[in-house]
């Protein structure tokens, strides 16, 4: 796997499925104001999934859209750094919107490197989902260049339309597989980390905590979905790769 490295140190913290809706701007600017009450961050890390979907640039002319690629502009204008995964529902996010947003676009995964050498793969985890096979091959083909690039060029109205008819199906078709085929594979995990020379390995997707140890000592860590209790990561000097709450939930509720 030849992943790009970021170095993990102070202020250094990792975040996963915002899901964040471009049409509610209530939601974005909460964001917006939390990202700008994160005193020391220096770097980033979003899991994928940051909108709940993601259409195209067009995507980026509604406000709530505005509001949250300019909030994380300023983690950039403040001397932090901004690294960007894809997620399963907005894999069509490009290098024009990352760049709007001061972001680096990283598109399946990235590489964490600690102080004392360390490293820790960061993935989004809809690609451990092995078993699952309808749902990868759907995966490969709207990612494929051909696929990506007519969406890219429909307009707004369509491909909003498009994207609701796409989650509705996504929606029956989970609800009629069963909880195994659609789980994370430990298998695949161990295989990733093993790519990337990696003795953890840190992913989102699935919205609920985990953190435990497989076979031959690799750290597997689910993140919650942002809001919950364990919705964010950190990396603190002694301690390494620590969950945390990131008040996001509180301060919207304020």
């Amino acid at each position: 796997m030849n992943s790009a490295t970021v170095p993990m140190g102070d202020g250094f913290q990792v975040i996963a499925d915002l899901h964040l809706d471009p049409s509610d701007e209530s939601s974005c600017a909460a964001f917006g104001e939390w990202l700008d009450s994160r005193d020391g961050l220096r770097r980033l890390v979003i899991l994928g999934d940051l909108f709940d979907a993601w259409v195209g640039p067009a995507h980026a002319q509604l406000e709530g859209a505005r509001q949250v690629l300019s909030a994380l502009r300023r983690v950039k204008d403040r001397g932090g750094e901004v690294e960007l995964l894809w997620g399963n529902r907005d894999f069509l996010l490009d290098e024009r919107v990352a760049a709007d947003a001061g972001a680096t676009l990283r598109r399946d995964a990235l590489v964490g490197v600690g102080e004392a050498g360390e490293r820790a793969v960061f993935v989004h985890g809809d690609e451990l989902c092995t078993l699952d096979h309808s749902y990868q091959r759907l995966r490969r083909i709207l990612r494929s260049k051909v696929v990506t690039g007519a969406l890219l060029s429909l307009p707004l109205w369509f491909t909003l339309r498009l994207a609701r008819k796409l989650r509705a199906q996504s929606e029956r078709a989970v609800g009629s597989k069963a909880p195994e085929e659609m789980a994370m594979q430990e298998d695949v995990v161990l295989k990733i980390a093993e790519e990337a020379q990696a003795s953890a390995l840190i992913c989102g997707h699935a919205h609920r905590w985990r953190d435990e140890e497989l076979s031959g000592g690799v750290r597997w860590i689910v993140l919650d979905a942002f809001g919950g209790e364990l919705d964010c990561l950190a990396h603190r000097p002694g301690e390494g790769l620590v969950g945390t709450h990131s008040g996001y939930r509180e301060r919207r509720g304020a």
